[in-house]
């Protein structure tokens, strides 16, 4: 192994707003068609889910039963305001909606983020090993791990590794260790999440520009010093050896 590659998941290799995104789309709509002449502003329907689920982030983090939580939560307040009876039958109907959203089978519909394949398949060639270290709801995550056919690239909990707090130190801290002597990458779309902590366990952080910003944590947004931007993932390829190169 000539490096140690790291890579995040959700916003680095899969694109998850897609997924939350169909959700609140189809939660809106079923809103509308449930509260007709007194629906509020399509807007103010999807505004109103998503200050509830910041609200229960606080708290609940990324526990797979927050999201589908949240929008059955922001149809009893919608009801609340329109002074109608909560609809069991509806009630289940956005319980499935928010489960959408966390399904392998909606997995197995997706691709990975465009040149993501061709990077892994580049690094597991010239390294033979290469590993993800995400944080979510464990059994989500594998669930990602076996839609998106991931086992081609992290074939076991050695390489593919689930924190159970936002904080990502220790895992990169761990595989860093494992791994003296060799530079060590870290591939993320987060400038908290993924390059700070990876600057800290003494990773060369590679920021890639995410399309969308998941903004329920604190945002952080001067990159650090240390840190390689990149616009796309697989400029990784050219620069492969630029990258990996001693220093000091």
């Amino acid at each position: 192994m000539k490096a140690v590659w790291v890579f995040d998941l959700d916003g680095t290799l899969v694109t998850s707003n897609i997924d939350y995104g169909d959700a609140v789309l189809d939660f809106t709509k079923l809103m509308l068609r449930t509260l007709e002449h007194k629906a509020p502003y399509y807007l103010d329907i999807i505004q109103l889910e998503q200050g509830i689920d910041k609200e229960r982030f606080k708290t609940m983090h990324a526990d797979r039963r927050r999201f589908p939580g949240s929008l059955v939560e922001a149809y009893r307040e919608l009801c609340r305001r329109a002074k109608i009876e909560i609809d069991p039958a509806v009630e289940q109907q956005v319980l499935a909606i928010g489960n959408s959203a966390l399904s392998e089978e909606t997995y197995q519909n997706r691709s990975l983020i465009p040149g993501a394949e061709k990077v892994l398949e580049f690094l597991l060639r010239r390294e033979g090993r290469i590993f993800c270290v995400t944080f979510g709801d464990d059994s989500v995550q594998w669930m990602k791990w076996r839609g998106y056919n991931l086992g081609r690239f992290f074939p076991s909990a050695e390489e593919f590794r689930v924190t159970e707090t936002e904080d990502k130190y220790p895992a990169l801290n761990e595989l860093r260790l494992l791994h003296p002597g060799i530079p060590a990458l870290m591939v993320g779309d987060s400038i908290g999440s993924d390059i700070v902590p990876a600057v800290k366990a003494g990773y060369r952080p590679i920021f890639v520009l995410p399309p969308s910003v998941w903004d329920h944590g604190k945002l952080v947004k001067d990159i650090p010093p240390e840190a390689t931007q990149l616009e796309e993932i697989v400029e990784i390829i050219g620069r492969c050896d630029e990258l990996t190169k001693p220093t000091g």
